[in-house]
Parts: C-alpha cells; sequence; structure tokens
C-alpha cells in the first residue's frame, strides 16, 4: 500500500499572521498558544492579542526546549481543563514537536505556525523525540497531520540566516533519501510504500534550493523577502516535509542522528543532516562528479565537510561509537537495504574527511 500525508490547508506569505486569523477561527473557539524564546514577542503574543480581539478566547503558554514526561502531562491537564479545542505551535522545531505530541494528547486541532524556515518538520505527523541532552531517541507517530500550518516568510526574514541554510541542508537531503529508499525498496515514514509525488516534490524541493539558494541567503542578510526567498522557505518547509515524510528517509538522517551524542547543542539539525548526505553519497556509491557538486555547494553555504566542522576528533574510539549509534536496529539507514558494518561506517567517516582536503 501506498500512503501520502500533508496538512489540510498550507498557507505562506508576507504578513498572513494577523491578515488570516480567520483560518484559525474556523478551527474551533478556544486557543492555547506554544511558543518560547524571542518567538513569543514576535508572533505569539501578538496572535494572541489578535484572536482575541476576533472573540476566539487565546492565551500563551511557555514551554521549554527540554520539556520532560512529567512536565508535559502537567501542562496536557492544564489545556484539557482550559476546555481548549485549538493548540498553536509557535516558534521552531522542538516547540513544534512538542505542540504535536500536546495536540494529540489532549485531541485538539493542530495549528503550526514556524518562525523559522531551519527544517521540515512543520507540515508532517510526526516528532523527533530527544533526552535531556538533546540526544536523539525515536520518532513518535501521530494519526493525523496538523489542520494549519501558516509560515510567515516576513517573520521567518528576520531569523538568523544561519536557520535558513540549515532548513535548506535539511531540504537537500530529502531527494537523496527518497531515491536510496527508492533503490532498497523501502517504507516511507508511515511504513508504506513510497509515493510517486513524494519524490516529485522532493526533487522539486532540490531544484529550487540550487537555483534560488545563494539569492535568498541575500535577501535573508537584508531582511527582504523576495521569489528568492519566499522559494527557498517553501522548498525547506512545505516541498521537503512533503517529500521526506511519504517518501522516507535513509542514511542522511541516521548519521545526523548517530553524531548527535557527540557534537555541541549548538548545532543544528540541519548542519548534522549536511554532513550525512555527503556520509549517505559515500554509502551508496554515488560518482564523484555528484559527489563535488553537493561538497561545493555545502562548502560555498558554510556547512560542515568534514569532522573538524563537527567538533570530532579523529579518534578511532569515538568514530566506532558513533557508528553504533548510526547503526541501531530501528535507524532509516537500513531503509537502503545494503549491509553495512562499524568499519564501513568508520571509513564512510574517514573518506569524508579526505574529500574535504581534496
Amino acid at each position: 500500500m501506498k500512503s501520502f500525508s500533508s496538512p489540510s490547508l498550507y498557507i505562506q506569505g508576507q504578513d498572513i499572521l494577523l491578515n488570516h486569523c480567520d483560518q484559525i477561527k474556523r478551527l474551533g473557539k478556544r486557543a492555547v498558544i506554544l511558543s518560547n524564546g524571542v518567538a513569543i514577542d514576535i508572533a505569539a503574543n501578538p496572535l494572541s492579542d489578535k484572536l482575541n480581539e476576533q472573540h476566539l478566547f487565546s492565551e500563551v503558554l511557555t514551554i521549554s526546549d527540554d520539556f520532560d514526561d512529567y512536565a508535559l502531562s502537567c501542562l496536557c491537564q492544564k489545556i484539557h481543563h482550559s476546555n481548549a479545542d485549538i493548540v498553536i505551535a509557535v516558534g521552531g522545531g522542538k516547540v513544534i514537536d512538542t505542540a504535536k505530541i500536546i495536540a494529540a494528547q489532549v485531541e485538539c486541532r493542530l495549528v503550526v505556525i514556524p518562525t523559522l524556515a531551519s527544517t521540515d518538520a512543520p507540515t508532517s505527523r510526526l516528532s523527533a523525540k530527544y533526552n535531556r541532552q538533546g540526544n536523539f531517541e525515536r520518532y513518535i507517530f501521530f494519526d493525523d497531520s496538523p489542520a494549519l500550518v501558516m509560515v510567515d516568510t516576513s517573520i521567518i526574514v528576520n531569523a538568523p540566516t544561519r536557520t535558513l541554510i540549515a532548513g535548506i541542508a535539511d531540504a537537500l537531503a530529502t531527494f537523496i533519501e527518497y531515491r536510496a529508499v527508492q533503490c532498497g525498496n523501502g517504507h516511507n515514514m508511515f511504513g508504506d510504500r513510497q509515493t510517486i509525488t513524494a519524490g516529485v516534490l522532493a526533487e522539486q524541493a532540490s531544484k529550487t534550493i540550487f537555483q534560488n539558494a545563494e539569492l535568498a541567503i541575500e535577501a535573508n542578510n537584508a531582511h527582504v523577502v523576495d521569489n528568492h526567498f519566499e522559494a527557498v522557505v517553501e522548498a525547506n518547509i512545505l516541498m521537503s516535509g512533503l517529500g521526506f515524510e511519504s517518501g522516507g528517509e535513509a542514511a542522511a538522517h541516521s548519521i545526523a542522528n548517530g553524531l548527535t551524542t557527540f557534537i555541541s547543542p549548538a548545532i543544528m539539525h540541519g548542519e548534522k543532516v549536511a554532513f550525512g548526505l555527503l556520509g549517505q553519497l559515500i554509502l551508496s556509491k554515488s560518482s564523484n562528479i555528484t559527489y563535488k557538486k553537493y561538497l561545493d555547494f555545502q562548502r560555498l553555504l558554510g556547512l560542515p565537510v568534514c569532522l573538524k566542522d563537527l567538533g570530532i576528533m579523529n579518534d578511532q574510539n569515538i568514530l566506532r561509537q558513533i557508528a553504533r549509534e548510526i547503526l541501531r536496529p530501528h535507524e532509516t539507514i537500513h531503509q537502503m537495504n545494503l549491509s553495512f558494518t562499524e568499519e564501513d561506517i568508520v571509513n564512510m567517516l574517514l573518506q569524508i574527511d579526505s574529500y574535504a582536503k581534496k
């Protein structure tokens, strides 16, 4: 069986957050807005004020990036007793992941409002679960996709350019991983067969990025929303989000997950995926031309292309530990249906280093 999942509605553009609250109002009568950090002042509070003006009661609740199970349970009880029927996530990937868990537990409609274009998480119906140390543990899957995703590019363009570049790296891996899953006769994130549609979206994400990334980054630096910026934001969030979920992940994300324990938590998800993408190209024996294309592009954007860029020493003991993490039984590297040993993974890590020096 094939499967494809998507939000009920996705809207993107400048100043849409406060000008299209009607899309939120149609989902219910009482909202809880989950947010943290700078996102509270730039988006969550203004949205709450606007919704209250329009007679949809809302309140902003601050959540931390390292919510434990007890704190999560307490917040779910509070939301349940408030009789809210809409949960709104405003912020980055961790806020969105947490909000998905909460919305599922309290059985509310979910609205996702990313304030960064750093990952393809907003459109999906899964969350990445991390422990308190920031190490990846597992994916959590939900029955429903978000009811609404609102991408206000006038907010995102004021985020640090590094976040856009991290999203570019995450999205670049989507088509490479789709092809690897396809060649391995593997499954998408739901355990079903891939759809052709997911592959088309994943490929278009890659094409859009190669065509627009440099100019989009210039626009981000200047805090100007233009067609190039809009295109890359759409590739990072929508095209890649639909592509990875219904197309599947492979080695690039397993390598990113395996690295997490051994590197600084300041390194963004997409930056780890960038390194993982190079690793997957080596494991799948891609041509030198293909590898150089991605290596040169990632180097141009300032993404990690060697172990030193991630702060990892060339130490056999550490590299073997990383290899064991990458090859954990539940990891998506196994979707490639190729047999890898710890030695294969260590050699791959060393090859990335070697190619970066050429």
